[in-house]
């Protein structure tokens, strides 16, 4: 009994006490840097604001990987694997925060830049890096089922079709966070629903995998990041940005992948698919604006200024 709460001390606790720590440090310093390199971008009430506030999740995902790796070695396996994807998909994000023409928004655009002017958009980018990294993930976990030795993941799971079912399934994730990343706190308030949603939906899975505790050992520190930039971002003093929603539409698209059944997944990818269905003409603001419980949800905790 000691010896599991020493493991579960050591392995959870301690490195969360240290990431709030050092996530109160690297905050406001990180929210400086932003302005003082004119990363910022004009909200919807015409206010410059810093966005890429995600930098701080990747730095907080950062610290917690290196403690594993230094610390609990292992306890940690194929921790480079994971780190790699999600850091592709997070500089994915920090590009367009750089780089995107903020006048292209929205798949509908996008799509009409490359059709109309023959335009690669770094949204395009976006979703070439999101598969590549999901891949990345997934791949192995393909091949472990087809060779027949794993014994950790549903029997559904076990056909090779499984491999694009999944990575749509997190590449509609990784954008619906985006689509929701255009008022103060919606995005966040999204990621913190949807991670109660899979704590409650994962526990219909019986037994842990390796691949579903290296899900939570990127969550972790994802949700106290997230946590971290409530405030800021529900004041409407900084934004995640791509980088940020990239991050946690990345992470929560492979934790239903991997810590769900298979009906929770179809039932997700439905949903997914219907919410980009919706805002491909038409703005998710608008149809929230005119809901009034929609309306009150997304303007809880949010700041007048």
């Amino acid at each position: 009994m000691l010896t599991v709460t020493a493991g579960w001390l050591w392995e959870w606790a301690v490195p969360s006490g240290l990431l709030i720590a050092a996530g109160a440090v690297l905050l406001p310093g990180t929210i400086r840097f932003l302005q003082e390199h004119g990363l910022s971008e004009t909200n919807y009430r015409g206010l410059l604001v810093p966005t890429a506030g995600g930098v701080l999740l990747w730095m907080l995902l950062l610290l917690w990987y290196l403690y594993g790796v230094c610390i609990l070695p292992s306890s940690w396996p194929e921790t480079d694997r994971w780190m790699l994807a999600v850091t592709m998909v997070g500089f994915a994000g920090l590009l367009d925060d750089l780089l995107g023409e903020r006048e292209v928004k929205g798949l509908r655009n996008h799509w009409k830049a490359l059709i109309e002017r023959r335009r690669i958009t770094t949204g395009f980018i976006k979703a070439g890096t999101t598969l590549v990294a999901g891949i990345l993930i997934l791949l192995p976990v393909t091949e472990t089922l087809r060779s027949g030795t794993g014994t950790t993941f549903t029997a559904d799971s076990r056909t090779l079709w499984f491999l694009p079912f999944k990575l749509l399934l997190i590449l509609l994730a990784t954008n619906a966070v985006n689509l929701l990343d255009v008022r103060p706190g919606r995005a966040l308030k999204g990621f913190f629903v949807s991670l109660l949603l899979l704590v409650w939906l994962a526990s219909w899975k019986e037994g842990g995998t390796e691949a579903g505790w290296n899900v939570w050992r990127l969550l972790v520190p994802l949700t106290i990041g997230a946590g971290m930039l409530a405030g800021a971002d529900l004041r409407g003093k900084a934004m995640l940005g791509d980088t940020g929603a990239n991050i946690l539409g990345f992470t929560l698209g492979v934790g239903f992948s991997l810590l769900t059944p298979v009906s929770v997944q179809a039932a997700a990818l439905a949903l997914l698919a219907g919410l980009h269905v919706i805002t491909w003409r038409r703005s998710l603001s608008v149809i929230i604006e005119r809901h009034a419980l929609l309306r009150w949800l997304d303007q809880v905790g949010c700041g007048r200024s």
